[in-house]
């Protein structure tokens, strides 16, 4: 038996013998993952990017104009990261 269920993309399940410790478990699985949000923002390699060609075709359809100096790539291949000042 589980306490919390965490589905991706959906949302959380919590449940406990009382609303406060419901909540608390809530709140507790909320923390851990803005935590990881924060770690996983600092880290030099992105997960599940969207290349710039890939947001491109994506707003072609709907006829944006997408600023190309958002689109920026660094001379190693990642994205995501401000360009080295030279």
């Amino acid at each position: 038996k589980q306490d919390v269920a965490v589905w991706a993309h959906h949302g959380a399940f919590c449940c406990g013998k009382d609303f406060d410790l419901a909540f608390g478990l809530m709140h507790t699985v909320e923390k851990a993952a803005e935590i990881l949000v924060k770690v996983m923002s600092i880290s030099p390699v992105k997960k599940n990017t969207i290349t710039p060609d890939q947001l491109r075709e994506l707003n072609e359809p709907f006829g944006i104009q997408i600023n190309e100096s958002f689109l920026y790539e660094k001379k190693d291949g990642s994205i995501g990261q401000l360009p080295d000042r030279e």
